[in-house]
């Protein structure tokens, strides 16, 4: 019947074995279904692929790559890639979604995550993933502490991650924030604390993204269309106005700045160390 199917064109082949109706989308999360059909039992989802399938950005969709615990020879089509592991706790990796599909849950995958990219990479695809509200802080130490004997690089990386969020209340709010943070680090600048609560003269409490107390100075990134046009960059303006009221200097970007991070990194060391010699003179 199936073959009477394919010669009718009712029915295309994705992966020997597995097909589609013809005419129906062919998305990520259905390729990855075929994948998971094709595998077979106990195999789920993982690394980048769960990630896109979780909604976090900037992950790779060209190779779609799957997990078992288990020792299995299993042809692989040439855009699908398969882990095996001796280390696999169902109810804890695994989660199941609707329409069938087997993926890594967000722990797990944020551990394969962090063995597999840099630690700038990494911590990018881990403050999404509590943007998202997929993973607390609290969620991802525990779930550190039951497994970090499986990976040393992912433990290094999950562990420098959860050292940072140490004095924060909330994930930063872009990628652009991180990006920032980066180029803060190679300038040999102090880490800055994050969602610095500050009190300005009129009573009003706001929080700077990225701010150093003790010479008072903030930085604010943010992407040029969330500060809703003209009324809200004076609002913005209006609110750097009271900052310096109390003394504080607020250095604001947009998106632009990614293409002079480096730049830009320098300049505000160099407005760092003024703040420092200026506030230690007076």
């Amino acid at each position: 019947m199936i073959k009477r199917a394919q010669r009718a064109g009712i029915v295309t082949t994705i992966i020997p074995g597995v097909v589609r109706v013809t005419g129906s989308a062919e998305s990520f999360a259905a390729r990855a279904l075929a994948l998971q059909l094709h595998v077979g039992r106990d195999v789920f989802i993982s690394g980048t692929s769960a990630g896109a399938i979780h909604g976090l950005r900037a992950m790779p969709r060209g190779t779609i790559e799957c997990t078992i615990g288990e020792t299995r020879k299993v042809v692989m089509p040439h855009w699908g890639r398969l882990h095996m592991t001796s280390w696999v706790d169902p109810e804890r990796d695994v989660m199941t979604r609707t329409d069938g599909l087997r993926v890594a849950t967000p722990l797990r995958m944020l551990f394969r995550l962090a063995r597999v990219f840099n630690q700038h990479r990494f911590e990018r695809a881990a403050e999404d993933c509590w943007h998202r509200q997929l993973v607390t802080p609290e969620e991802a130490a525990s779930y550190l502490a039951a497994v970090r004997r499986s990976g040393r690089a992912g433990v290094i990386r999950f562990e420098q991650w959860l050292e940072r969020l140490s004095f924060r209340n909330g994930p930063s709010q872009s990628g652009l924030e991180l990006d920032v943070v980066d180029a803060i680090r190679r300038a040999g600048m102090p880490e800055p604390e994050r969602q610095l609560p500050l009190v300005l003269r009129t009573g009003e409490m706001i929080h700077i993204d990225l701010a150093w107390p003790h010479v008072r100075l903030g930085v604010e990134p943010g992407h040029s269309w969330w500060h809703g046009g003209d009324l809200g960059q004076r609002a913005d303006q209006a609110r750097d106005r009271a900052c310096d009221e109390i003394g504080w200097r607020i250095v604001r970007t947009d998106e632009s700045v990614r293409d002079e991070l480096t730049a830009f990194g320098r300049q505000l060391r160099v407005i760092y160390d003024e703040r420092r010699r200026s506030l230690r003179s007076s």
